[in-house]
């Protein structure tokens, strides 16, 4: 399963002593580096609030894990969205407009 995960940063983790927070960094681009390296990490990019990161995992509890993973994570808030096939979404949206016109068809006979 895909998912694309919305992370910001919350204003606690700026309470922290710099070196904690060179720290907690630190570990969390190492634990980055390995999760794109195993190839869990598919893209991640950064934006004025925060990163986003399209990640893939085998069902959403190990998504779950994953995330509980996070060194930084006590500091950060997330936004998880599951994400599906385009193709196979479309499909599935036209076959069912298909079937609403079948039955739409049939009541108006």
């Amino acid at each position: 399963m895909k998912f694309l995960s919305m992370t910001t940063v919350k204003d606690t983790f700026s309470m922290l002593p710099a070196a904690a927070q060179r720290q907690l960094l630190e570990a969390t681009v190492a634990w980055v580096g390995a999760l794109k390296k195993s190839g869990e990490i598919l893209e991640i990019l950064e934006t004025p609030e925060g990163s986003v990161v399209i990640c893939e995992d085998a069902s959403v509890e190990q998504f779950m894990k994953t995330q509980a993973s996070i060194p930084m994570g006590g500091f950060m808030n997330f936004k998880v969205y599951p994400l599906a096939d385009f193709d196979a979404s479309m499909k599935a949206y036209i076959e069912a407009c298909k079937r609403a016109e079948q039955m739409s068809s049939q009541t108006a006979k």
